[in-house]
């Protein structure tokens, strides 16, 4: 210490205590985050205005079921306004179908009703818990035939500006239980038009994405098409159905095959919807929710 104190000895140094910056950091502060009051030259909105832009779309409940008898299937939809005006809709549903796929049925068209009737926002409501979950992302897809039925309920749901899912009990969804009943075990020809009839399956024409496929999901299905021995450790954990490519996880899982583009909207879409909360990273819930890159 000695040594240090003549070294420095011959230059002109001087020790000064720091003076406080309180007011200096407060206005910078309050720069940083400035308050309506401090605004300046902001025009007021006129009452009217200001009322409109308060109003919402109206949040609509969606209603759904489906029943399979005897192989084939029957739907009910019941559409709901806040203000209690009620759609109702009921199809015969005339194919052999499971009774998860009738429900996927019903869920499908009553998304394409509401969209119909330029519906923005829905609470969806149904007594399926597999279809409710799955769109969620809390179960995943282990069949190809419901592969394809979530690819499209998740393109129609896009179209929304908001959603909700609800899992119901039987009991709370007994409008859309009762149409779906009647209607599977009606015996209706198809000249008879009491209900409506669908002969084919709503899924058959999922609709392609807006985004153009990458080349390694090009080439993965061409490798399949082609069914050469010789690109089986390559393609042997993918599949396509209805055109579509999806990859099988060891678990059995099923997701759908997305392009960068697409998967960068998901990834961020997925992480608005669960910043802050615990559980699976937020890759596995990408492929939860049915999603692969």
């Amino acid at each position: 210490m000695t040594r240090w104190i003549l070294a420095l000895s011959e230059f002109n140094i001087q020790v000064v205590s720091p003076t406080a910056k309180k007011s200096q950091a407060l206005a910078e502060l309050l720069a940083a985050f400035p308050t309506t009051s401090m605004d300046v030259d902001q025009p007021d909105l006129p009452v009217e205005l200001q009322e409109i832009a308060l109003i919402e779309e109206p949040e609509w409940q969606l209603m759904f079921d489906g029943a399979a008898s005897a192989g084939r299937g029957g739907i009910g939809i019941v559409l709901v306004r806040p203000e209690s005006q009620v759609i109702t809709k009921t199809c015969k549903l005339l194919y052999s179908c499971s009774n998860n796929e009738a429900e996927y049925e019903a869920l499908i068209m009553g998304l394409e009703l509401a969209e119909s009737k330029n519906i923005k926002r829905l609470l969806i409501k149904g007594d399926s818990r597999l279809a409710i979950q799955q769109l969620k992302g809390e179960f995943a897809v282990k069949e190809p035939a419901l592969a394809k039925y979530r690819t499209k309920a998740q393109q129609i749901l896009q179209n929304f500006q908001g959603y909700r899912l609800e899992h119901v009990v039987r009991s709370q969804n007994r409008y859309a239980d009762a149409l779906a009943t009647l209607a599977s075990k009606m015996d209706v020809q198809k000249d008879q038009r009491a209900v409506i009839i669908v002969d084919a399956k709503g899924i058959m024409e999922v609709g392609p994405s807006n985004m153009k496929e990458d080349d390694w999901i090009v080439g993965i299905k061409s490798k399949l098409m082609e069914g050469r021995m010789a690109d089986y450790k390559t393609v042997r954990h993918f599949h396509i159905e209805e055109g579509t490519l999806y990859f099988k996880a060891p678990t059995g899982m099923l997701a759908r095959c997305l392009s960068k583009e697409e998967a960068s909207c998901k990834i961020k879409e997925v992480h608005e919807q669960v910043c802050g909360m615990d559980g699976a990273p937020l890759a596995r819930r990408l492929l939860r929710a049915g999603y692969y890159w």
